[in-house]
């Protein structure tokens, strides 16, 4: 992204006045950035480094995945979109340039293009209440009906709705909490994008990344980011129950250490959600310790609360700390009591 335009397009998405009830709230997504994979065997590819079944991606959905290492750690997670005879790979932009360095190691002969998409940015769009009664915000035919498409979809762990658009945009619907708003994200050209906020209507507010932040954590979506690469086996950050990877489709990177756990053992740490008053977001990979200074765990992501009083944090801990006070730079860390079972979030059946 050339430094005039990213200037541009962040200056455009400052937040400016204070939301009114039941708006539309647009958001930039500052930390998302698209590797996109071309070639005659871009899916045999994938499918043979990622440890989604990417034989099984249609073009109706993308899905959560992870690039690990050989030992088994997440390099970085990923949204895999299917497009015609290619691939969208939604990841951290701080991660991008390196987790693209991977996978080019893993090409040789093949037929397959990498590259990292070039002037992009990605804008946040979420709806409040009632899905049945959205309405498209923008004065623009091919989003709105991008949008309409996936205001029918039913969106699954782990998967999210998505749609190309004729210009070439991509739509990805990500709420995994039915309770929730509708949650869009929209990845493509940041000019194109800006015309598209010059656009909406009355009736829409631009607001900070933090509501998203939030939405994600609530919706307990775990993060790779700089200093947690290599840090979490996917079981830790509840990726068998995002459905991100395949225990079937044979060797990929961190395969035997990922099935071992499974059919051999079970996680000795997993996902919470919690919150800290008093706190400023404590940055990924800050540690969680217990009563007795010992280290029960770290954080994975956060945000601040609405009202500014403390941190929304997700965060992996030891079970055999759960159960344990727990604080995060010495204030106390108060974890979901529905989070709080062996397993994590999804099998407690709620969210907040």
């Amino acid at each position: 992204m050339s430094d005039a335009t990213d200037t541009t397009w962040h200056d455009l998405m400052q937040p400016r006045d204070t939301p009114a009830a039941g708006a539309i709230l647009l958001t930039d997504l500052p930390d998302r950035r698209v590797i996109e994979v071309t070639g005659s065997e871009a899916r045999a590819f994938l499918h043979a480094i990622l440890t989604q079944d990417i034989n099984a991606l249609t073009d109706e959905a993308a899905s959560f995945s992870a690039l690990c290492s050989a030992k088994g750690r997440a390099l970085g997670l990923l949204r895999i979109a299917a497009h015609e005879d290619g691939f969208r790979l939604v990841t951290r932009a701080e991660l991008a340039p390196s987790l693209l360095k991977r996978m080019q190691m893993y090409v040789l002969r093949r037929d397959v293009q990498l590259s990292l998409a070039e002037d992009q940015a990605a804008l946040g769009v979420i709806w409040p209440g009632d899905n049945e009664s959205i309405d498209c915000p923008f004065d623009d035919v091919a989003a709105c009906k991008a949008i309409e498409r996936l205001r029918e979809a039913k969106p699954a762990p782990g998967r999210w709705p998505a749609v190309v658009d004729a210009q070439g945009r991509l739509f990805l619907r990500e709420e995994q909490n039915a309770r929730s708003g509708m949650r869009i994200a929209i990845h493509g050209p940041s000019d194109n994008l800006q015309t598209m906020v010059h656009s909406a209507a009355n009736g829409t507010a631009i607001v900070s990344t933090a509501q998203w932040e939030r939405a994600e954590i609530e919706d307990r979506l775990p993060e790779v980011t700089s200093e947690t690469a290599e840090h979490f086996v996917p079981q830790w950050i509840n990726l068998d129950e995002l459905e991100a990877f395949s225990l079937k489709k044979g060797c990929y990177p961190g395969q035997e250490v990922i099935a071992r756990m499974h059919y051999l053992g079970k996680p000795n740490r997993r996902l919470f959600a919690g919150h800290v008053l008093g706190l400023a977001p404590p940055a990924p990979g800050t540690p969680v310790h217990n009563d007795k200074d010992e280290t029960a765990g770290e954080v994975v992501r956060s945000a601040p609360l609405p009202d500014d009083s403390g941190s929304l944090v997700l965060t992996v801990i030891k079970l055999k700390h759960l159960h344990d006070p727990l604080t995060i730079d010495g204030l106390a860390l108060s974890l979901d009591p529905h989070d709080t079972i062996e397993g994590g979030s999804q099998r407690a059946g709620a969210r907040h």
